[in-house]
């Protein structure tokens, strides 16, 4: 081979490994990041007026957060905990704009928590943007429109899959794909270059 082509196809297969990885560590990184400066200068004044000395430690806030966080999630796992957080929200929810804010992006954290996730679980091909275009698209749940099943689905936009579009489309016009979850996500943030491949599975009853 080439020394030429034989550069070029080794450059292109370490590429391939690295980029995964680069983009796994920046998006920690990003994470760790915003954590440290949203809560390491409040720590930091902290320690520095109980020490009276600087002995704050880079990655301590992330630590804490991640302490916190388990802590919430814990307390409110049982009956006290939960009432008080309901109290709270009730508070909440009598505060003008807070209350649109936090409501929007608790119902977006709810549709992708381990409880709803059960309402992504089908897999469809709905005709979007345009009739004879498909694109592929998860129930998320069903009404009845003058007699006839809906599905709502929602079509995720590549290769950020947290956006997307919110379509009512009959049941019938849907063509149901024998397709995890997980593997549909995959196809979508690839660009369709995933090797999950799908084939249409009947219609569930």
């Amino acid at each position: 081979m080439p020394l030429g082509k034989h550069l070029k196809k080794k450059f292109i297969t370490g590429l391939l490994v690295l980029i995964p990885v680069i983009v796994t560590a920046y998006i920690i990184y990003v994470v760790v990041a915003f954590i440290e400066n949203f809560i390491g200068p409040a720590l930091r004044n902290l320690f520095f007026q109980v020490f009276q000395r600087e002995v704050y430690v880079t990655g301590t806030a992330f630590l804490i957060f991640i302490v916190i966080t388990y802590l919430t999630g814990l307390f409110v796992s049982n009956y006290f905990g939960k009432t008080v957080f309901t109290r709270g929200e009730r508070v909440v929810a009598k505060i003008p704009i807070i209350k649109s804010i936090y409501g929007s992006v608790k119902d977006m954290t709810e549709a992708f928590s381990s409880d709803r996730i059960k309402s992504f679980q089908e897999v469809v091909l709905i005709e979007f943007p345009f009739k004879g275009r498909y694109a592929i698209g998860l129930v998320t749940n069903r009404v009845d429109v003058n007699g006839v099943c809906h599905c709502s689905v929602f079509v995720p936009t590549t290769p950020n899959p947290t956006s997307g579009y919110i379509i009512f489309a009959p049941e019938a016009e849907l063509l149901f794909l024998d397709m995890a979850t997980d593997d549909a996500l995959k196809y979508i943030i690839s660009l369709g270059t995933s090797r999950s491949g799908f084939r249409c599975s009947a219609k569930p009853s």
